[in-house]
């Protein structure tokens, strides 16, 4: 079986994720990139082959490439993904996938319309264990859900923080769609911030949502990048569902390894992610054998779950309604 060809828009730091992915094999072949500095793509296609594209409408034009991962800037990614799919290229889109609901209603409609895979890049969700976290839910083994949480604890400097922007979008929507995945939508979300960095940051360094389910279920969703958790148990990245009849959590500290290219890089559980998330989108979403495990819905929802945690802080704490469309 031929595999397909993917090209990427953007050779930042999620891209050198994805080239240890494509350097691991991944059931795709690389095909090239695009980046803006020349320099920073000759030193990926020196690794892995392929073309340095002079831009990308280069990249959209190259019958050779089957699909593309936009791995652009935050504010490029929607109109990337458009172009992309409007050229008939299949798209694994890095989050946010779009800035707005509105938006990634739009690329549903494009990918429709092109008849091709638009895939967010959820990549906390291609792990076993919290596939497996999944299946003992949806089986029933758990027994009915009482609570849920996830917690997230990685210092990040407030020189490398300013880059991210605020932990609520940048990495609460992780746990929104991972809440998803688990156990649906929430009803109501209440959310609370602060600013450990005051001073040195003008968006918040932590924030936390309870999220109450239909079933009365509570969902906690924690982010820090204040602190990292240096605790003989720590709380590093925890994944915690408690039953009526059992319970499961995971813990990203399983393997830890040395590597200091990025706050998360010596934690192989997050590493991998990105291996099994390509491999997810080239072997089963492309072909068509199966679909992604979190859908552009699945986003929109996310960046719902996100806009009631913004009201609800606006508003001193108190719940919000989730609005889905």
């Amino acid at each position: 079986m031929t595999l397909p060809r993917i090209a990427l828009i953007g050779a930042g730091i999620v891209a050198e994720l994805y080239a240890k992915a494509f350097e691991r094999g991944a059931g795709a072949s690389f095909a090239g990139v695009f980046d803006p500095d020349p320099e920073r793509a000759q030193a990926f296609t020196a690794r892995l082959g392929g073309k340095v594209y002079g831009g990308r409408d280069d990249v959209l034009a190259d019958p050779a490439v089957d699909a593309v991962l936009v791995l652009s800037p935050n504010h490029c990614h929607f109109d990337d993904a458009c172009a992309a799919l409007a050229s008939g290229k299949h798209v694994l889109v890095e989050k946010p996938v779009a800035a707005s609901i509105a938006e990634i209603a739009a690329l549903e409609r494009a990918a429709a319309a092109a008849g091709r895979v638009c895939m967010p890049a959820h990549n906390y969700i291609y792990m076993d264990s919290v596939i497996r976290m999944k299946r003992l839910l949806a089986e029933g083994r758990l027994g009915k859900l009482a609570s849920l949480w996830i917690l997230y604890n990685i210092f990040h400097s407030a020189e490398l923080a300013k880059r991210y922007g605020g932990v609520l979008r940048e990495v609460a929507v992780h746990h929104a769609y991972s809440l998803l995945f688990l156990a649906g939508r929430p009803v109501s979300v209440a959310a609370q911030q602060s600013h450990v960095h005051a001073g040195t940051l003008e968006t918040e360094s932590q924030v936390m949502l309870t999220c109450t389910m239909p079933g009365g279920a509570l969902a906690n969703l924690w982010v820090s990048f204040a602190a990292s958790d240096h605790t003989a148990d720590p709380w590093t990245v925890l994944y915690k569902v408690l039953g009526t009849k059992g319970g499961a959590s995971f813990s990203w500290n399983d393997a830890l390894v040395e590597d200091d290219g990025g706050p998360a890089w010596g934690i192989t559980n997050y590493v991998d992610s990105f291996h099994t998330e390509l491999s997810h989108f080239a072997t089963q979403a492309i072909p068509g054998i199966a679909p992604p495990l979190s859908t552009l819905r699945d986003a929109r929802e996310a960046l719902a779950i996100i806009e009631a945690a913004e009201r609800s802080i606006r508003h001193g704490g108190a719940a919000q309604h989730v609005i889905y469309d």
